[in-house]
């Protein structure tokens, strides 16, 4: 399989993993599947603090793929950063709710993906607008997520990093919520799939 990642989806998801740098994050991947390919099109923040706590993960997966199919789409994925820099693998509560992901999601069989923030990716990212994408590609072997063999299978738009860089200098990782955001405080109820950075900064994501 092949993988599209859009600029918004991208973006969005490192924002996510820019607004809680000592924490872990993590969220779903809307898209769609088209023949080989998975295009990746949005990305749904769900949780920064409570990884490991399943009924608030259960509540996101379950509003994230209504949220989805309302736009006749569905998860395709999950995304993931970890609190340590060091940390390049899925732990043992992130590969539960990636699972839960594909289980859940209408990509075709085996054909879900997992990202993983690439810690050592980020400064040149975000800093530069240069470098590599900041993501790894994952997908599911047997029982278990491995680093994709050919990186090359996930494609993102050249200029991605240049919006990415221009977002994180503008301070808009602020704008991003996630569903602990939303247990934290109910004023962010209609914005926990961080809509509002969509729509006031679409030409910047899209």
């Amino acid at each position: 399989m092949k993988y599209t990642l859009s600029d918004r989806a991208y973006c969005k998801l490192i924002l996510h993993a820019l607004k809680h740098p000592l924490r872990s994050v993590c969220g779903a991947l809307v898209g769609k599947a088209n023949g080989d390919v998975v295009e990746v099109i949005d990305a749904i923040p769900y949780l920064h603090s409570t990884v490991s706590v399943a009924p608030n993960a259960e509540i996101a997966l379950e509003q994230s793929a209504a949220y989805a199919a309302t736009s006749g789409n569905t998860l395709v994925g999950y995304y993931h950063a970890n609190e340590r820099m060091d940390d390049d693998r899925l732990g043992k509560h992130a590969t539960r709710i990636a699972d839960c992901v594909e289980r859940s999601g209408g990509a075709p069989g085996g054909s879900a993906c997992a990202l993983l923030v690439d810690a050592s990716a980020l400064a040149e990212a975000t800093e530069r607008g240069t470098g590599r994408a900041a993501v790894r590609l994952l997908v599911k072997r047997g029982n278990g997520w491995e680093r994709a063999s050919d990186q090359g299978d996930l494609r993102i738009g050249g200029g991605a990093n240049a919006k990415l860089k221009a977002l994180a200098k503008d301070g808009k990782e602020k704008n991003v919520s996630d569903f602990d955001d939303h247990f934290d405080d109910m004023a962010t109820h209609e914005d926990r799939k961080s809509t509002r950075l969509n729509s006031s900064h679409s030409q910047d994501l899209v």
